[in-house]
C-alpha cells in the first residue's frame, strides 16, 4: 500500500477516493496517525491506494480530474471581483 494523497480537509479526500474507486483503483481513508499518544485532527485523512502497481494511474487521474494534489487554486481575473477599489 502506498499513501496517495493527504488533506486536512477530509471531504476532500473523500472527493479523491470516489474518483479513484470510479476508475477500479482500490484505496481507502485513513485518519492522519500522529504518534506519541497524541489525538489527531478529526478532519485530517490521508487516500491509500491498495496496489502499488495502481500509482502511476491514480496519479495521472488526480492530475486529469484537477483533485487531490492536483486541484488547481481558485484565481480571480481583474474585472471579475467584487467591491473593486479603483
Amino acid at each position: 500500500m502506498k499513501m496517495m494523497f493527504f488533506s486536512a480537509e477530509r471531504t476532500e479526500a473523500e472527493l479523491v477516493r470516489t474518483e479513484l474507486l470510479a476508475a477500479d483503483v482500490a484505496c481507502e481513508v485513513r485518519e492522519k496517525e500522529m504518534g506519541d499518544g497524541l489525538l489527531p485532527n478529526v478532519s485530517d485523512a490521508e487516500v491509500w491506494i491498495q496496489n502499488d502497481e495502481d500509482s502511476h494511474r491514480a496519479v495521472m487521474l488526480c492530475l486529469e480530474l484537477g483533485v487531490g494534489f492536483a486541484k488547481r487554486a481558485e484565481t480571480v481575473r481583474v474585472g471579475e471581483q467584487e467591491d473593486q477599489d479603483w
